[in-house]
């Protein structure tokens, strides 16, 4: 008690400037990962980008070129793999993806689904 004694006026309004400084990160961290929760599938064949979908909307989107087939099923704000015509079926298996980071791969097609908030997109360029 003898410190809050010796402590002035000004030296209160110090602290509150400082205890408002030191949370002032953690409401800018807290508030931009709110602004764009949005997940964006982003679809790649050979390490190229074909195709972009939305998790908003439910469709199914089908990838045909040289025989490979690969049809992708989104529903509910997830995504997953519904058929292949590869021999493994490894990507149809994995079941629903819905978080940043998931991916969904055909290795025998290099059929690649990367799951990514929409502000992340924008940082890979």
């Amino acid at each position: 008690m003898e410190i809050l004694k010796r402590l002035k006026p000004g030296d209160f309004l110090i602290v509150v400037i400082l205890l408002i400084i030191s949370f002032t990160p953690f409401y800018m961290v807290h508030n931009s990962s709110k602004e764009s929760n949005q997940v964006i599938a982003i679809v790649k064949v050979n390490n190229r980008q074909v195709k972009k979908l939305s998790l908003d909307q439910d469709q199914e989107w089908q990838y045909q070129k040289d025989g490979k087939i690969n049809i992708l099923q989104v529903k509910n704000h997830k995504i997953r793999a519904i058929d292949a015509n590869c021999k493994d079926q490894v990507c149809v298996k994995e079941g629903w993806k819905s978080k940043s980071g998931d991916t969904i791969v055909c290795l025998p097609h290099k059929f690649l689904v990367e799951l990514k908030n929409e502000n992340q997109i924008d940082d890979d360029k």
